[in-house]
């Protein structure tokens, strides 16, 4: 071998000692093994998780109905939801609006197939639902029941349903918001609702909206339109809770009645009636006899004012707090009231005239 030709041998020698070097490398080379790191998403696996555990905890109800056509004919109905087992007695959470409207319902789940349910107990304005089947001889898998106040925007959820009768089909999302309010065609109104992008459509309503601790946080109920895309709602799981033991017990829910119609007043509005003591609040227009307020000495509007095209009755006791906290609309009145339970005792703080008074409470259930 000549002088002249031994860098070449030399420089070929390194090259395939290099390329060898390398190919051995990425033979045996795998990724460093950082705690939670598996080299894909966990967030697959966790998804299989929670559906392989809630599963058997989902129904599919099936509603048969009559509709009344226009001309006055009868017309069979059917219509699909989901629910969930919220105890091991046979019991099942879903939508108002799923079964209001039953003749009959079946539910499915795991191998039982058409199973005959009946309706327990209801609140149309909450739009929940209890409804039964016989435990005996099945086996049924309750959910647990998060706690909604604790959500966060930007929460990662889960939803389970029946969207368009394709049984359990599952879609994941995000919290997009709280507290939200929500008034449908179909004329109901839902307050202080969960907002996610979790697909829910015809189907879904009635199902679990799951965080990814597998408790259920919310009831899957609705979307905004047809043609809005991953804007759904869900019903605070917390609202459910409370009411769940009366719509078992009772039926029904017995809400807190304080007995009042009164309207909201703002700063403009107290100027235009003349009203220069307080700024903000609820001005009463008028006490229901025999309510908690008439027997408490809550006093109503009793003169009468007209201002374009509106009529308000002014000189009413204004209200301002419930238990220390502001009230500056009817429904923050109402969702107030509804926190309490019929026989509790709360405390108003209202003007009458220039004179601020403390009036003592108790509620009763709604007539």
């Amino acid at each position: 071998m000549s002088f002249r030709r031994l860098p070449s041998y030399y420089i070929a020698l390194f090259v395939g000692v290099f390329i060898l070097s390398f190919s051995v490398f990425f033979l045996f080379w795998q990724p460093y093994a950082y705690a939670g790191y598996t080299g894909i998403s966990k967030s697959g696996s966790i998804i299989e998780r929670l559906f392989s555990k809630l599963k058997p905890s989902i129904v599919h109800i099936k509603v048969l109905g009559v509709t009344r056509l226009k001309n006055g004919a009868l017309m069979p109905e059917e219509d699909i939801g989901t629910g969930f087992f919220i105890n091991k007695n046979g019991d099942i959470l879903t939508n108002f609006h799923v079964i209001g409207n039953a003749g009959k319902i079946y539910i499915s789940f795991l191998k039982y197939k058409n199973i005959s349910a009946n309706i327990v107990g209801t609140d149309p304005t909450s739009d929940i639902a209890v409804i039964h089947i016989d435990p005996n001889g099945k086996v049924i898998n309750p959910v647990i029941l998060g706690n909604s106040d604790n959500l966060e925007v930007g929460e990662r959820v889960m939803a389970i349903g029946n969207p368009y009768d394709l049984y359990q089909t599952v879609t994941t999302g995000i919290i997009s918001g709280l507290k939200r309010s929500l008034f449908l065609p179909s004329a109901r109104f839902y307050r202080n609702i969960i907002q996610t992008d979790a697909a829910i459509n015809f189907g879904n309503s009635g199902g679990p909206l799951v965080d990814y601790n597998g408790e259920v946080i919310g009831i899957n109920t609705a979307k905004l339109a047809d043609h809005a895309q991953n804007i759904g709602f869900a019903i605070p799981i917390n609202l459910a809770k409370k009411d769940i033991p009366e719509l078992i017990r009772y039926g029904r829910v017995i809400k807190p009645w304080l007995g009042i119609e009164a309207i909201k007043l703002t700063g403009s509005l107290s100027v235009l009636l003349g009203i220069k003591y307080v700024k903000r609040g609820l001005l009463i227009e008028k006490v229901f006899p025999k309510s908690p307020a008439f027997r408490s000495g809550l006093r109503a509007g009793s003169r009468i004012i007209a201002m374009k095209n509106i009529t308000y009755i002014v000189g009413g006791d204004i209200i301002t707090r419930i238990d220390g906290k502001k009230v500056y609309s009817f429904s923050r009145l109402e969702e107030l009231i509804n926190t309490f339970t019929p026989g509790q005792i709360i405390v108003l703080k209202i003007h009458r005239g220039k004179t601020i008074k403390f009036v003592k409470i108790r509620l009763t259930g709604m007539p």
